[in-house]
């Protein structure tokens, strides 16, 4: 026995069912009853001549079939005319309002009966109709949008129940009245739904998203956008002042304040540097007295050119021997000089090399605490200057980890990125130490650096400046001398407090070095956010669109890319935020114009 074929054809499928129905029989079933009735006979007769047929009725449920799709619409605006002339004579509460739903599709046909997803899209997208309204699947819309001018308002795909696609669906608007309001305000002409499981999905998105990002992100970070980041989020920190150091400045006009006691005065400090290397052991003796814990002379000592300066030369290593015999550390500034070790044999010493401990774009930003510089063909390995000098203090050796440097507390990072402290360290000037006028209060015990202070020298942007050195026009910016940097790195790492950075600053710059782990780990880090940024935004998007339109999605993802960044500028680990920012904005581009299927507006 064999089975017979199953017979199937092309049918535009009509599908309409009764607004509020279970309420209208529970009001009053005999007069619902009688009033459906009428609506199937108005129904009925416009399918005929339309020559539709009517395939089945039940409850309050009608199920028509065409064999054309201008056809089948145009019948389902004639029947909502008509059932709204035979509402007048009701009240709003008991009148028959249906909501039509219209598809076109291959059916299978079975004597009186059809079936398949033709029929089921039909009865689906009925459901997303106004009361009184149409709905038109994309297939339909495609054969009558040349054929019959009304407007058809684009809904989206809409994710329908048992229907493994998300299906095309428009609203049909026919009223002229209608047409001058524009899209109706009842269900959200732009409404945004998702793919199901094929296409351009979340992985798709992710990886275009992270593909992009590769390729933009060089581009970016050539404008160092994310240093700049890395900035603004030390300067949302403000450490509070442990007062462990003191500094004292060469001012401008300190020399007319020194009391030399009928010796040759001091020349200005920027004229002649080195001759001021006969003041120092004044200083060093009368820090000794007050009990410091610790010199730091924040100077590059070049070898002497004249008499004067080759005197005052070894006067300055005379007192570096006395103060070691004394149990006093002193460090020395800049690297070791090959040509004139005299001083630096005398004395610890730390690299401030302004080109190695210092980068910025108008504004310092970190200071190395480690290098391995080679110095005119010496290659060293030395702790920066503000580390060395608190090391000598606490007579500890700092020793270089895989995880930075330890000395005490956890590991410092070898790039120290400073946090700003809200009070002034205590500043002294050079010639009220010289003169022995200073008060031991703000010696005893602590560090000393001693240094330039004068703007024109020595003098850096800050992204946050405690100290009152700032200049008196408002076309300047905040700024300090280099010497108080060092300060607040020492108070940095007393207080144990390091931004942790994250290596995500990808580059195409390799600088003749060829590609190196530095730069895997750059990619690994951007992928992990970039990912971590679609994933949530994905949330947001699946949430969101099932409330609003495409400008209420993009508005959500926006904002949530926006508290990312903000959350994470909060927290002491330095995140590229430009790179957040971009994926945000490449995959909220990507899931909309995709899941619209439209340009966006």
């Amino acid at each position: 026995m064999t089975s017979e074929p199953v017979q199937r054809k092309l049918a535009a499928i009509l599908s309409a069912d009764v607004k509020e129905y279970s309420r209208l029989m529970g009001q009053d079933e005999a007069a619902t009853v009688t009033a459906i009735r009428a609506c199937r006979e108005i129904m009925a007769s416009a399918i005929e001549r339309a020559r539709g047929r009517v395939v089945d009725s039940p409850g309050d449920n009608v199920l028509a079939e065409f064999a054309s799709a201008v056809d089948a619409l145009e019948c389902a605006v004639a029947i909502q005319e008509a059932l709204e002339k035979e509402n007048e004579q009701f009240p709003d509460d008991r009148r028959m309002v249906f909501r039509m739903g219209i598809n076109i599709g291959d059916v299978i046909v079975e004597g009186d009966e059809i079936y398949g997803d033709g029929v089921n899209i039909a009865a689906r997208i009925e459901g997303l109709a106004d009361p009184g309204g149409i709905c038109i699947s994309g297939t339909l819309y495609d054969q009558v949008k040349r054929k019959v001018h009304y407007q058809y308002d684009f809904l989206g795909r809409q994710e329908v129940k048992n229907i493994s696609e998300a299906v095309r669906t428009y609203r049909v608007v026919w009223k002229d009245a209608d047409i001058s309001k524009g899209p109706s305000k009842g269900k959200k002409p732009n409404k945004l739904t998702p793919s199901t499981g094929k296409g351009f999905g979340f992985g798709s998105k992710t990886i275009a998203t992270c593909f992009l990002m590769l390729l933009l992100l060089p581009f970016v970070n050539h404008f160092k956008i994310n240093l700049v980041t890395k900035m603004w989020q030390c300067r949302l920190t403000l450490l509070p002042n442990a007062q462990q150091v003191t500094v004292v400045t060469i001012d401008k006009d300190e020399y007319r304040k020194m009391n030399v006691k009928g010796k040759e005065p001091p020349p200005p400090y920027d004229a002649r540097p080195k001759l001021w290397r006969r003041y120092h052991p004044e200083v060093i003796k009368n820090l000794s007295k007050m009990d410091v814990g610790a010199v730091g002379f924040d100077f590059w000592y070049s070898p002497a050119n004249d008499t004067a300066e080759k005197k005052a030369t070894r006067r300055f290593v005379e007192s570096l021997k006395w103060a070691k015999k004394k149990g006093l550390p002193i460090v020395l500034g800049q690297y070791q000089n090959s040509q004139d070790k005299a001083v630096y044999n005398q004395a610890h010493w730390g690299f401030i090399s302004v080109y190695r401990d210092l980068t910025w774009i108008n504004e310092v930003m970190y200071l190395k605490t480690w290098d391995k510089m080679a110095v005119s063909g010496e290659v060293m390995a030395r702790p920066s200057f503000f580390l060395q000098v608190l090391a000598e203090k606490l007579r500890l050796k700092p020793v270089l980890g895989v995880d930075g440097v330890r000395l005490m507390g956890p590991p410092i990072p070898r790039r120290l990125w400073l946090a700003f402290a809200e009070t002034p360290f205590a500043k002294v000037p050079y010639h009220e130490v010289y003169n022995g006028w200073a008060d031991k209060k703000l010696f005893s015990g602590r560090i000393v650096l001693i240094g330039m202070g004068g703007s024109e020298t020595d003098y850096f942007h800050v992204p946050y400046s405690p100290t009152d050195f700032t200049p008196h026009t408002k076309e300047d910016g905040y700024g300090m001398p280099g010497v108080f940097l060092f300060a607040h790195a020492i108070n940095q790492v007393i207080q144990g407090y390091y931004h942790k950075e994250i290596n995500d600053e990808w580059t195409l710059n390799f600088r003749d070095k060829g590609f190196s782990l530095f730069h895997l780990e750059s990619i690994l880090y951007l992928l992990v956010e970039t990912i971590g940024t679609c994933l949530l935004l994905s949330g947001v998007f699946f949430f969101v669109r099932k409330k609003g339109g495409r400008l209420l999605t993009l508005s959500f993802m926006g904002l949530s890319t926006g508290v990312i960044m903000a959350a994470l500028a909060l927290i002491p680990v330095l995140f590229g935020l430009a790179n957040i920012f971009f994926a945000g904005l490449v995959f909220s581009v990507l899931s909309v114009w995709k899941m619209n299927n439209l340009k966006l507006p």
